[in-house]
């Protein structure tokens, strides 16, 4: 278990961009917290040591990215008991969570970047909004550094896609 100062020092350098992170993935503001909690306290519990800060913000966005995966299969298997249950007539209230995704659209790109295929996202996230070269996405996402540069390549072009076609 880490120290309760080097948990608090990785949360105020790295918040920030474990939020964006989770942003890319998850729509609701709810899952988006979730998630975050989630990856700082994976932190908490990890004795991992770290070359250096960036090494820090790498492994915390990739695991923030994990989380969010797991937590969009978890809810997509759980679809079908909702649907089931609005059709019995249950109303299902409460916070839209809407509130931190229009923060979220004023963005613009971010928000079109949600709706790329999961390969295209992450490459995208983590060079445009992360600042990662090819060579550090390829070890972050365990992908060939070429398939890196192919990803990034496809994923400007859906991206200009989405952002045209509105």
């Amino acid at each position: 278990m880490r120290a309760r100062d080097d948990v608090t020092m990785a949360v105020e350098i790295h918040a920030d961009a474990v939020l964006r992170a989770c942003a890319v993935y998850l729509r609701e503001k709810a899952d988006r917290e979730d998630a975050f909690q989630e990856t700082f306290l994976r932190y908490a519990r990890s004795n991992k040591t770290f070359r250096s800060e960036e090494h820090r913000k790498a492994w915390l966005i990739r695991v923030a990215i994990n989380i969010c995966k797991d937590m969009l299969k978890r809810a997509s298997s759980r679809v079908d008991s909702l649907d089931a249950a609005v059709e019995q007539g249950v109303a299902v209230m409460g916070d839209d969570g809407m509130e931190g995704q229009r923060e979220l659209e004023s963005e613009g790109l971010l928000a079109a970047l949600g709706q790329l295929e999961e390969r295209y996202r992450t490459v995208l996230y983590l060079k445009y909004y992360e600042g990662y070269t090819a060579a550090q996405i390829a070890a972050i996402t365990g992908m060939p550094e070429n398939t890196v540069y192919t990803n990034l390549s496809r994923g400007k072009r859906q991206l200009l896609g989405v952002i045209q076609n509105g």
